[in-house]
């Protein structure tokens, strides 16, 4: 099991406050780039696989308190 941490995750990380258009909703990241938005992970999974089906998306909710990036 790879312990490193995916590009994705490190993309959404360095948005910050940019993460606040997507305020309770589910987001999906492929090759750095939000490519699906949407209420319910598998929409948005699903939305991503379309973009790219070759790559596994990164899927997270963004929550609906406050967004903060440390």
């Amino acid at each position: 099991m790879s312990t490193q941490t995916p590009s994705e995750y490190k993309y959404v990380l360095s948005i910050g406050d940019k993460l606040g258009e997507y305020v309770d909703e589910w987001i999906g990241v492929v090759d750095n780039k939000i490519v699906a938005r949407g209420k319910t992970a598998r929409e948005v999974y699903e939305a991503a696989k379309k973009y790219n089906s070759s790559k596994t998306p990164f899927i997270m909710r963004v929550p609906t308190s406050k967004v903060m990036v440390l």
